[in-house]
């Protein structure tokens, strides 16, 4: 009978492809053996979920298909083995039990929270996409705001990285908050952190940005440049209280949001207006006509309404 340190130097010989015939045959009848008896070296609750889950299928349906019996067969004696359990544990698992792709909207007008699976938790604002796994991986945790605007409070883990991807920007830390900004229509994505630090980059490493509390940066979405610069993070996350905030953004985007939010439409008289700049806040129960006149008046411009059409032109000298 072998002990746990001849089968870890038979599975060694095995990956490197060192085993003969005779000690592979030796491994093939100690794993029967393991699993004729039951006798698995794993703790209690090993035992009672992947013991069942993993054992059964193995014994009942993979091993009667020979073409794959040399690679499952080795892969549960790699999961049942003391010394490589460590290594092959989640491998096992994501095949026995696969990881399941989750998925959050939040609706025009609403917010939503959500609780990820390593603790970390998420507000998302209307009209906003989150997919995440049901567990995370062993290297890192990651997750996609496949549309719109969320605010992150990350657990902190050294060990496992957590990443959002959104519009092939990675934005990565390790424990902290943070605010991401990313709908479709509008015109760059941005990045606000109220505690930690956290790194944005693009998916091909070519820029990068690392943000402390109350910086911002900004990547326009068709040059992908990143500007950096300071600002008071609690009022980029007002929108948890349904204001709105805006931090020298382009008044076309400006408008982006109004045209979502009172179900309107806008037109530039003269192009150049698309790129006003514009710092403000509003409250959630701000009046439309009120906001109107304050972005008109701070940008040297005059507006007019008809019906659910807004113009903005520029004031005669």
């Amino acid at each position: 009978m072998m002990d746990s340190k001849g089968i870890n130097e038979l599975l060694e010989r095995y990956r490197k492809g060192h085993c003969t015939a005779d000690e592979k045959k030796a491994l093939e009848e100690w794993f029967d053996a393991k699993a004729e008896k039951g006798n698995w070296e794993w703790s209690q609750p090993e035992e009672t979920i992947t013991k069942q889950r993993i054992k059964r299928s193995i014994d009942q349906k993979l091993f009667e298909r020979k073409s794959l019996w040399p690679i499952v067969r080795i892969a549960a004696m790699l999961f049942i083995t003391l010394g490589s359990l460590l290594i092959f544990r989640n491998d096992i698992r994501d095949w026995a039990d696969p990881v399941v792709i989750l998925e959050k909207t939040a609706l025009e007008g609403e917010r939503i929270k959500i609780s990820l699976p390593d603790g970390s938790m998420v507000w998302l604002n209307g009209g906003s996409k989150l997919t995440y796994p049901n567990r995370f991986s062993k290297a890192n945790r990651q997750v996609n705001l496949v549309e719109g605007e969320a605010y992150f409070d990350i657990s902190h883990d050294p060990s496992h990285p957590f990443i959002v991807t959104s519009k092939n920007i990675n934005t990565q830390v390790l424990g902290t908050a943070f605010n991401i900004k990313a709908y479709r229509y509008l015109s760059n994505l941005q990045v606000a952190v109220t505690r930690g630090k956290v790194c944005v980059s693009n998916s091909a490493g070519t820029r990068s940005a690392v943000l402390l509390p109350n910086q911002l940066v900004t990547v326009d979405s068709q040059t992908g440049v990143m500007i950096q610069r300071t600002v008071d993070a609690q009022t980029v996350i007002s929108w948890q209280n349904g204001d709105l905030s805006f931090n020298n953004d382009r008044l076309a985007d400006v408008c982006a949001v109004l045209s979502k939010k009172y179900r309107l439409q806008f037109h530039f008289r003269q192009a150049e207006i698309k790129d006003y700049r514009v710092t403000a806040g509003f409250i959630s129960n701000e009046k439309i006509s009120d906001i109107l006149s304050i972005l008109a008046s701070a940008n040297g411009l005059s507006y007019e309404q008809q019906d659910r059409m807004v113009t903005f032109k520029k004031r005669p000298r």
